[in-house]
C-alpha cells in the first residue's frame, strides 16, 4: 500500500464529504459542492489558508436591571467585552460574579458560531485539537480564557515548538498547573512534568528508577528550576491577563539535564530561559512522532499499529522536523494521501462534531438579527455538548477527553448506556424541537432543520428511493442497504405504496403556498430526518 502517496482516485461528494468532516465542522451541502468544484488540491489549499482573526464575542444580555437583563461597566449590549477591564469594579460580589458569568457565556456561545461560520478552514478543528491538547481549567476570568483560545487561534496551523513557548507563559496555563508558584524558595514540578508527558515527549516506557525512556525525574526537577520566576499578577493590575518574570524568584546557575536530552546544559538566561528549554525538548526526535500520533488520532483513527507507525507516523514525523515543527506540511501530506481516502476506518463523532452534523450539516442558520438570539442558540449546542461530556473549557482533567487518549476504548468512550440515549434525544431535538434540561436550567429548541429546503435540492425526490437514498448520502458515510430503505420508507409512508408519497409530494411543489400541504410533507420529512439523525450510520463520520 503506497500510504503517504498522493491519493489518485476519483474525487466525488464522498470523498469530499470525508475531508470535510474530518477537518471542519458538519460541512454544509454548500460547502461539499465548493470542494468538489475545487478537487482535492484546491480544497486542501483553501482549508489551510489564512484567515483574519475573527471579530472578538458579545455582550449578548440586554443592559437593564430586569431579570433576564445585565448592566456590564463598559460594555452595552451588542459590544465587545473584551476591552473592558477583567475584573469589573462593581458591588455587590454577586453581581460581579454574575457579569463574569455572562461574559463566559459569551465565549462558549461565540467559540461554537465560529465552528458554524467558518467554512472550508481547518483552523477550528486544530483549535479544538490544541485546547485539548495543551489543556487549562478552573479559569475564572473569561478575558484570560478568550485570550488563551484566540492563541490557539492563531497559532492553530502553524509552528508547535513556539506554540509551547506561548502557551508555557500563558496567564492561564501559569495559574492552572501552579507555574506562577513555582519560585526559587519552593520549586514547583507540576507544569515541567506536564510540559513532558502531555504536551511535547511523552511519558514513554519505564527503563529504570525515575527513567521513562525520554525522560527522567532527574529532568521533571532540573526544568522546574528552569522555568521558575513567573507569576501572574493580581488581578487588579493593569498587566494582570499577562504572566510577567520577576527575575528574584528566579534559580540562578546552570541547569544540567539527563543523557535523554544529551546532558545538555540550560545555561542561565533569565526571562528567556524558557525558550531555551523549550528548544532543547524539541531537537529530540520523538516530539515529532508524538504529536503526529494525536494528530492521526484527531484525523484518521485512534489504532495506531506498527505499520502504521512505520509507513505514516514516522515519515511525517521527518516532514514535521524538517519543517522546524511547522505543522501544515505534514498534515496536508496527510489529508492528500491515499491512506486517508482509501482506509475505511470510521470515527464515532464527538458530541461537538455530531452537533454540528445536525446543525450546519443540515442546514439550521442560527437566527439573525438580535444578539440574544443568535448566542443563546449557540448556547444550546454548547450545553449538549457539555451534557454529552465535551464541554470547552471544562476538560475533565489535564490531559483533555479520555475519547483521544484512554486505551482501549478510545473514541467508544463517547457512547454508552448514559450517553447514547442522550444523542438520541439531542439530535432528534434539532430535527423535531422541544425542551431539555442541563444543570436544572430548562432550554428550548426552536430553530430547526429545514426539511422542506433539503428535500427540494434533491432531484426526483417525489420518487421515495431516490429521497431516501439521496438524504442517507448526505448524512452516512456508506450506502444504506435495501432493509434499511424499506424501513426509511415505511417511516415516510406507513404500510403505503410509494405512488402515495409521490402524489403528495408533488402536489406540494405544485402548490407550495397551501398550508395543509406543506404541514403534511413537512411532517412525514420531519419524522424521517428523526429517525435518520438517530441510526447509528450518523453517529459516525
Amino acid at each position: 500500500m503506497p500510504y503517504l502517496d498522493e491519493y489518485s482516485g476519483k474525487w466525488t461528494s464522498s470523498q469530499a464529504r470525508h475531508l470535510l468532516r474530518r477537518t471542519t465542522f458538519g460541512p454544509s451541502i454548500q460547502m461539499v459542492n465548493t470542494a468538489i468544484n475545487l478537487g482535492i488540491k484546491g480544497t486542501i489549499d483553501q482549508l489551510f489558508a489564512p484567515l483574519p482573526m475573527p471579530s472578538p464575542p458579545l455582550k449578548s444580555i440586554p443592559d437593564g436591571t430586569g431579570s433576564n437583563q445585565l448592566d456590564d461597566p463598559s460594555a452595552v449590549y451588542g459590544t465587545t467585552w473584551v476591552n473592558a477591564a477583567p475584573f469589573p469594579n462593581v458591588n455587590p460580589p454577586m453581581y460581579r460574579n454574575r457579569i463574569l458569568r455572562s461574559r463566559s457565556k459569551s465565549l462558549y456561545s461565540w467559540t461554537v458560531l465560529q465552528m458554524h461560520y467558518t467554512e472550508i478552514s481547518i483552523r477550528e478543528k486544530l483549535a479544538l485539537f490544541w485546547h485539548n491538547h495543551f489543556v487549562i481549567g478552573d479559569v475564572t476570568i473569561p478575558h484570560r480564557e478568550f485570550l488563551y483560545y484566540n492563541r490557539l487561534r492563531s497559532f492553530s496551523t502553524g509552528n508547535f515548538k513556539e506554540l509551547t513557548k506561548e502557551i508555557t507563559i500563558d496567564s492561564g496555563m501559569l495559574l492552572y498547573l501552579s507555574g506562577a508558584e513555582n519560585t526559587n524558595v519552593a520549586p514547583n514540578e507540576n507544569y515541567s512534568r506536564e510540559l513532558l508527558e502531555l504536551f511535547t515527549i511523552g511519558k514513554g516506557k519505564l527503563a529504570g528508577p525515575g527513567d521513562y525512556t525520554n525522560y527522567t525525574e532527574a529532568d521533571v526537577v532540573a526544568m522546574a528550576k528552569v522555568l521558575t520566576g513567573w507569576q501572574v499578577p493580581p488581578i487588579s493590575n493593569a498587566n494582570a491577563l499577562i504572566g510577567q518574570f520577576t527575575a528574584n524568584r528566579h534559580t540562578l546557575g546552570n541547569k544540567q539535564l539527563s543523557s535523554r536530552f544529551n546532558n545538555s546544559v540550560i545555561s542561565e538566561n533569565g526571562k528567556q530561559e524558557y525558550r531555551d528549554l523549550i528548544d532543547v525538548i524539541f531537537k529530540q526526535s520523538e516530539c515529532s512522532r508524538f504529536i503526529m500520533r494525536k494528530l492521526y488520532r484527531w484525523f484518521v483513527h485512534y489504532d495506531i499499529t506498527a505499520e502504521i507507525e512505520k509507513n505514516v507516523i514516522e515519515p511525517l514525523a521527518t516532514i514535521l522536523r524538517n519543517n522546524d515543527y511547522e505543522i501544515a506540511p505534514a498534515l496536508k501530506v496527510l489529508l492528500k494521501s491515499e491512506h486517508f481516502y482509501e482506509s475505511t476506518a470510521c470515527m464515532i463523532k464527538s458530541p461537538i462534531d455530531l452537533m454540528m452534523s445536525v446543525s450546519r450539516g443540515l442546514g439550521i442558520t442560527p437566527p439573525k438579527g438580535e444578539v440574544e438570539d443568535e448566542y443563546d442558540h449557540a448556547y444550546h449546542h454548547y450545553i449538549m455538548s457539555a451534557d454529552l461530556e465535551q464541554a470547552l473549557f471544562f476538560h475533565p482533567n489535564v490531559a483533555g477527553w479520555k475519547a483521544y487518549y484512554q486505551e482501549p476504548q478510545f473514541d467508544k468512550l463517547w457512547i454508552n448506556n448514559l450517553l447514547l440515549p442522550k444523542r438520541h434525544e439531542f439530535c432528534r431535538l434539532m430535527v423535531e424541537g422541544g425542551r431539555f434540561s442541563y444543570n436544572d436550567v430548562n432550554y428550548t429548541v426552536t430553530t430547526l432543520v429545514p426539511v422542506l429546503d433539503i428535500v427540494k435540492r434533491i432531484t426526483d425526490a417525489n420518487d421515495p428511493n431516490i429521497l431516501i437514498n439521496s438524504l442517507a448520502e448526505l448524512m452516512f458515510n456508506y450506502p444504506i442497504t435495501a432493509n434499511q430503505l424499506t424501513g426509511l420508507k415505511d417511516v415516510l409512508i406507513p404500510g403505503l405504496p410509494d405512488f402515495e408519497w409521490t402524489i403528495e409530494y408533488l402536489e406540494y411543489l405544485a402548490d407550495s403556498s397551501n398550508k395543509a400541504l406543506a404541514d403534511s410533507v413537512e411532517k412525514k420529512l420531519r419524522s424521517l430526518f428523526s429517525v435518520m439523525v438517530r441510526m447509528s450510520e450518523f453517529q459516525i463520520m
